[in-house]
């Protein structure tokens, strides 16, 4: 997961002033999630402004932040869901001239009004990564002490358990990422 998402913000090419991330020394990093279980994760990773959508919208509180912050650039969209219909409302809601990064993936046909892209002048990257130097440099950053991915780690479980933790993803539940040890107890 460390280094998709590192794939996805290198090629982005942000930098101060833009979408901020915490290891590139640019903030603030808005992030949204329906599950407090994972803002609560981001956190742990450098988020500044958590946001449930079930409380408020996510594009007001980006608008909230960069004007308070004095930002006046494209939004950068990181979208890592892949639920069908989140595109386009990313579309229908985004700031114009948006760049947005689909790590999600939806597998039963999703569509977008490729007009309305088009009025606002989006960007819109699907996939191709990650590289060798995207796993690489996470591997390094983690050998070397620069990232520590164990807050990610929600959980540990034995191999009987792989198939409700499945079930679980599937769903959207449990935490963002579950080890699977032979040996862990149930």
């Amino acid at each position: 997961a460390f280094a998709v998402g590192e794939f996805y913000v290198r090629c982005s090419g942000i930098g101060p002033g833009e979408l901020p991330l915490a290891a590139r020394g640019v903030s603030p990093i808005v992030v949204s999630d329906y599950s407090d279980d994972r803002l609560s994760y981001a956190k742990k990773f450098g988020a500044d402004v958590l946001v449930n959508p079930t409380n408020n919208d996510p594009y007001d509180v980006w608008r909230e932040a960069f004007s308070s912050n004095g930002i006046q650039t494209p939004q950068v969209i990181f979208e890592c869901v892949g639920k069908n219909g989140l595109l386009q409302s990313i579309v229908d809601s985004c700031e114009f001239m948006a760049r947005v990064y689909v790590a999600g993936g939806w597998y039963d046909a999703g569509t977008i009004d490729c007009t309305d892209a088009t009025h606002k002048g989006m960007t819109i990257q699907f996939g191709g990564g990650p590289h060798p130097q995207d796993w690489y440099g996470t591997l390094a950053a983690v050998v070397d002490g620069r990232l520590d991915p164990s807050p990610s780690i929600g959980r540990v479980i034995g191999l009987d358990e792989v198939p409700e933790a499945v079930d679980q993803v599937r769903r959207g539940k449990g935490p963002p990422r579950v080890v699977v040890h032979p040996t862990a107890a149930s």
